[in-house]
Parts: structure tokens; sequence; C-alpha cells
């Protein structure tokens, strides 16, 4: 009987490869990192930045004075009898009206008047003080210039005419003429402008505005009629200045409760009581005085030279800035050891003897009388420290906060105190250069909500 051959099915085994599962492993890897990254908040990492604080110190000032408008009574030609700057007495006369043009007329050909010495004299200083004062790039320098002589050879003329009103009124047939005299005690103004009467309160930006600025002078003979404006009376001699301030120079003034100034006009320098503030989008510094307000008696704007405190500081974000408690201790109270800075804490054990137990601690900011440490190496509030050697014992109790911000150089969230110089609506201007505070280029977290202290940085 033939044997039957029978075959042997071969089974082919399958493998597996792998790299193309280590592949597929690290892909996926890859791809939900990426989309858990573009959900993760990105680090808010800040570099901090130095500012050079109001490298411009000019700033532009109106003057505000309480001033009144002295009206005619009636209509007339006016003859001045007062200087523009003339302090005078209630009931004192001021000026003149003539109803009619016969006396003055009749003046021109009996008026024979020849400068004095002090007439001169007044006309000299007069023109030496605007060449101290002229700038090359302002012709309105020149205007001003022009206005005092007129008014003040006006002025001349009519005191002589006051002087001699009964002699060269004789036979000239003239109206009634008719003494006008001061409502009240105050200076004499011959200066007006759109302005007139403005207060402090009422200054903003747009006061500053030349386009809509007009100034003129009183001190004219023309006909004028009845119940307008003969000149002004200026009744106290207290006055302010209100500085329209740019940012830079905000920022750089800060809170500042005084400030030391020039007056660029005649280089006078003085100190005062000063406020700070925003109105609107605008910048500005209010002034307040009680002298020299005569010295300006014809100007409604100055320029200021303004005495900056702080040359340059750090620049930071607002929302980086984060406050903390700490424990002060009295500065003799820290002690330093073997390149250790720490406390020496005072306890009883379980047997009712003392031990002195020295904690390492950093020390974040030193004031006048007190040193600040980190109140987690305190073991309980009330503890007692000592100073060793003498035994002198100090209760921790006390607790102050500092403003300060976490600095991430070293990969981890550091707190570092600030000291605040000036301050804006997003950034905050902070001494450079105080011990155990930032640097510049220091990298700081932008949200200190965001982050604890020690937490580790991962870019």
């Amino acid at each position: 009987m033939a044997t039957k051959k029978i075959r042997e099915r071969s089974v082919k085994r399958r493998t597996i490869n792998i790299g193309f599962v280590i592949f597929v492993f690290l892909f996926g890897y890859i791809v939900i990192s990426f989309l858990l990254s573009l959900r993760k908040p990105q680090p808010s990492i800040y570099e901090v930045q130095k500012i050079s604080l109001a490298t411009n110190n000019l700033a532009r000032a109106v003057v505000i004075r309480e001033e009144q408008n002295v009206l005619t009574e009636s209509s007339g030609y006016v003859n001045f009898y007062l200087k523009n700057g003339t302090r005078v007495s209630k009931n004192e006369a001021v000026f003149s009206i003539d109803d009619s043009r016969n006396l003055r007329d009749a003046q021109k050909d009996k008026l024979n008047y020849t400068l004095s010495e002090e007439d001169i004299h007044d006309i000299k200083e007069s023109i030496s003080s605007h060449a101290r004062s002229y700038d090359p790039g302002d012709f309105s320098n020149i205007q001003d210039l022009r206005t005092d002589m007129q008014t003040r050879i006006v002025n001349i003329i009519d005191m002589y005419r006051l002087e001699n009103l009964s002699k060269i009124s004789e036979g000239s047939g003239s109206g009634a003429l008719k003494l006008c005299k001061a409502p009240d005690a105050g200076i004499v103004s011959f200066f007006t402008d759109s302005l007139d009467g403005i207060t402090a309160d009422e200054v903003d930006a747009s006061t500053f505005d030349d386009s809509k600025y007009t100034s003129s002078t009183l001190f004219s003979s023309e006909l004028r009629e009845a119940d307008t404006t003969a000149y002004k009376l200026i009744t106290n001699e207290s006055w302010s200045l209100v500085l329209k301030l740019s940012e830079e120079q905000f920022l750089a003034l800060g809170d500042s409760k005084e400030l030391s100034f020039t007056i660029t006009d005649d280089n006078l320098s003085l100190t005062s009581a000063a406020s700070i503030y925003k109105k609107g989008d605008a910048y500005f510094a209010r002034i307040n005085l009680n002298k020299y307000l005569i010295r300006y008696i014809n100007k409604r704007f100055l320029v200021v030279s303004i005495d900056m405190r702080q040359s340059e500081g750090l620049k930071i974000p607002r929302k980086a800035i984060i406050e903390k408690y700490f424990y002060v201790v009295p500065k003799q109270y820290i002690v330093y050891t073997q390149g250790k800075t720490g406390i020496t804490v005072y306890e009883m054990d379980e047997n009712n003897e003392p031990t002195y137990q020295f904690y390492e601690t950093e020390v974040y900011y030193f004031d006048d009388e007190y040193a600040y440490i980190d109140d987690s190496v305190i073991q309980k509030h009330g503890q007692f420290i000592i100073i060793p050697h003498t035994m002198n014992q100090y209760q921790l109790s006390t607790q102050k906060k500092l403003e300060g911000v976490y600095c991430i150089n070293k990969g981890y969230a550091q707190f570092r105190m600030i000291s605040r110089l000036y301050e804006g609506e997003d950034y905050i201007i902070v001494k450079s250069g105080v011990d155990r505070s930032i640097s510049v280029y220091d990298f700081i977290w932008e949200d200190a909500e965001t982050l604890s202290e020690d937490q580790l940085i991962t870019r």
C-alpha cells in the first residue's frame, strides 16, 4: 500500500516593527504637547528697563491773578495819570475823561515837555529787561517791547498833563473833564487779553493753545464808549502759576508737595508749595506765590525751568507689583556668622531650660531702625530673639508690608522690594541702585498675581 505523504502547512509569523511604534508614540506626544501648550498661558517675563526722567525741564506756565475790570462811566477821550504797575489807594485818581476832543487838541499846542533823568532811566531799564529775556525764536518779544515803550511814553505825557491841567485848559473851550478814581486799593494794570479773569480751576490743555489767544494794551487815548474797560485793577498780590507738564515731567515730579524752579524771563529762582495733578489727558502743576506779581503784570504766560529731583529710574509694569508682610527686627538683633545672616531665637525646652537656636534668614530691607525678615523662618508669633553676648530680648510681634516684584533671574520667583519714585497708568518708575532691590536688565514676572514665591519658572 502506498504511503501517502502529508504536506505540512507553514505559518508565517508577523513581527512588530519597534521603530514604527516608537515613532508613532513620539509623534503623538509632540502633537498632544503642542495642543496643550496652546491652551497654557505663556510665561509673562519682563526685562527691567532704565529710563531717563525729565530730560526737558522747561514748562510753559499761565499766570493766574485776581483782577477786575474798571469801566468808563461815560464816553470820551481818556487821559491816564498813573503808570502801569502803580499801587493805588481807594479813591485815588487814575484817569480822566474828556467828553470832547477840544482839550486834547489844545494840549498839543501847549505841551512842551522834556524827558527827565528818571524818565530816561525807566526807559533804559525797560529796554535792558527785554534784552535779557530776548529769544531770537520768539518774535512776540519785539511786540512786547514796542507795547511797553508806547505805554511808558504815553504815561509820561499824561502825567505831565495832569500836573499842568489848569494851565493847558485855559482858553481851550473844552467840554467837561471828569476825574475817575480807583474803586478799591490795588495795582493798576493796562494789560488785557483773552484770558482775563481765568481761575486755576478753569485751566486745561486748551488754555495753552496760542491760536485762540490774543492780548493788547488798554493804555490808549482813543475814544472810549461808556461802560468799556478803562484799565484792570489787581486787588490781591497773591497769585498762581499753572504749569503744563509733559508726561515725562509728570512722572518725574510724582507726588511732590514743593517745587524749586526758575522763571526764565528774568532768572528769578524760587521754591514754593505745589500740587501735581492730571486733568483730562493733560498734566499740570499748580504753584501758589505771594511775592513778585508786579514783575509779571504784563505777562500771561511764562517759561519755567523746573529743578527735577531724580535723573533716572527703573520702569516696571504696574501689574508686576505685589505686597508682602515681614517681621520687623531692630537692626542690632541681626546676626552675622560664618558668612550667614540670621537671628538667634530664645526658647524654653521641655525641661524648662533656655535654648538658643540660630536661624538663617534673608534680610529683604533695612530702614533707619529695622530689618525686614521673612515670616516663614519664625516658628510662632511672639517668639523672642536675643542679641548674643548681651542677652537682650526682643519679641517678634510687629509686621509691616513692603512693595516688591518677583525676580526670576535664578529660575524661580524671589521677592525683591522696590521703592517708588513716580507712577503712570500702566507703569511705575522705581529707584535704581537700591540695595536688595532690582537692577536694570533683571527679569521679573510681569503679572505677580499669577505666580507664587519660590515657584519654579518653566519656559
